[in-house]
């Protein structure tokens, strides 16, 4: 998967109207709450093989570090 493809998914997780960017902070958003991170983790695991844990999220606060927990998955 591409980045702007995943930028996509992510706007379609978070169920957000604006765009998405590497850069943004994920605190900034209003739909980053626990929910979206429940459904992060799931996406993870269905997407990429890869499980993530609550704890795994915590030290998250960028869309890039989103997509480098997803490993070499996104390009």
């Amino acid at each position: 998967m591409n980045k702007s493809d995943f930028l996509v998914e992510l706007e379609d997780i978070l169920q957000r109207e604006d765009s998405c960017n590497e850069s943004d902070n994920l605190n900034d958003y209003e739909e980053w709450d626990s929910l979206s991170k429940m459904s992060i983790m799931a996406y993870y695991d269905k997407s990429f093989g890869v499980k993530l844990s609550l704890n795994d999220l915590k030290t998250v606060t960028t869309v890039s570090d989103l997509i480098k927990l997803a490993g070499n998955k996104i390009q």
